[in-house]
């Protein structure tokens, strides 16, 4: 069933390598955001308040890509992933660079929980697994 949730995520990756981040308007409505601690606007989103915040940080960006650097099967329908995510400002051709981590959940082929963290062993440490 894990197989799922990483092909799902693969798929989602290959869009937003694109800078596409359309599909965040088809994320539903029990679609769960959760935002590491010392990450802006730290916190839990829901349903159309996840997906506005989600937009709202694509378009903070002239343009934002998430490349993928790793995807792990993390079991129960649960996909962790380790990402560079690249954006440039505004008349800026200098981009601005984060390593992130999602622990992501797939539920029918959607995902309905996504967590976000800024170190590995916190993501790890979500997901249930060990270096």
């Amino acid at each position: 069933m894990s197989q799922k949730a990483v092909d799902r995520a693969r798929t989602a990756f290959k869009r937003f390598t694109e800078g596409d981040f359309t599909s965040v308007t088809d994320l539903p409505d029990e679609f769960e955001l959760v935002l590491a601690p010392e990450m802006p606007d730290a916190g839990t989103y829901r349903g159309g308040a996840a997906r506005d915040w989600m937009a709202a940080w694509v378009n903070s960006f002239d343009r934002l890509i998430q490349e993928p650097v790793e995807f792990i099967d993390a079991g129960d329908q649960q996909v962790l992933v380790e990402f560079i995510q690249r954006g440039w400002t505004a008349g800026s051709d200098v981009p601005v660079e984060t390593r992130t981590w999602s622990l992501s959940t797939v539920k029918d082929g959607d995902f309905i929980r996504t967590q976000l963290f800024q170190n590995r062993s916190d993501a790890l440490e979500a997901a249930g697994l060990s270096e």
